[in-house]
């Protein structure tokens, strides 16, 4: 009776060990999908060339690194950054986080939707420095080539004065970065390369 109990000793480890995993697996696939995940998802559904994307996930607060660039090949988010929004997609209390998105001229506000990266250039504005145009492919931000929206860089991007203010500065409606941020983002995405900006599942679009 005793060499039976401890044969079946393992084979209760085992099953126990089963039920643990299934159980986990149900729990996983009830997890509803990130935003992050579902918008990298969809990004790469779009035909691009280019060898690199990049996702905005604006359901995140600015201070947070919340550009992600990825890697089409492999599928994978291969680099983060901080980056600002429109000062007219701000909330009154300027908690960091973006709440309202405009594509229209004179908002200053970001807008969701995909992006084409375009020709890069030194703005007369000196602060912003080396600048990428931003072509809008969605009817949410089809107005983001007239209306200047772009990559650039600029000192209040800069982590310390983040640190100061307590949120990212807020831009006129253009992605900007810090200067060393900014170099890196425009020399990986240069030339055509797609950008997703989102801000919940509801709006995730095209």
């Amino acid at each position: 009776m005793k060499r039976r109990a401890l044969l079946l000793a393992p084979a209760a480890t085992a099953l126990s060990m089963l039920a643990a995993c299934a159980q986990r697996l149900v729990h996983a696939q009830e997890e509803p999908e990130s935003l992050l995940d579902a918008a990298v998802a969809q990004l790469l559904t779009q035909p691009s060339e280019h060898p690199f994307s990049a996702v905005v996930d604006f359901s995140q607060r600015s201070t947070e690194p919340r550009f992600h660039v990825v890697e089409r090949s492999s599928r994978e988010i291969v680099q983060s950054f901080v980056v600002a929004h429109g000062v007219g997609s701000a909330a009154p209390s300027d908690d960091g986080y973006a709440e309202v998105f405009s594509n229209t001229e004179g908002s200053e506000a970001s807008s969701l939707g995909l992006y084409r990266t375009g020709d890069t250039y030194v703005s007369e504005q000196l602060e912003n420095g080396l600048s990428m145009r931003l072509h809008g492919l969605s009817p949410s931000n089809s107005n983001a080539y007239k209306r200047l929206i772009v990559v650039h860089g600029h000192w209040y991007m800069d982590p310390r004065n983040i640190r100061e203010r307590g949120s990212a500065g807020l831009s006129e409606g253009c992605m900007v970065f810090s200067y060393k941020d900014r170099d890196v983002v425009v020399d990986m995405l240069k030339g055509g390369a797609l950008i997703l900006a989102v801000k919940d599942l509801a709006r995730l679009q095209v």
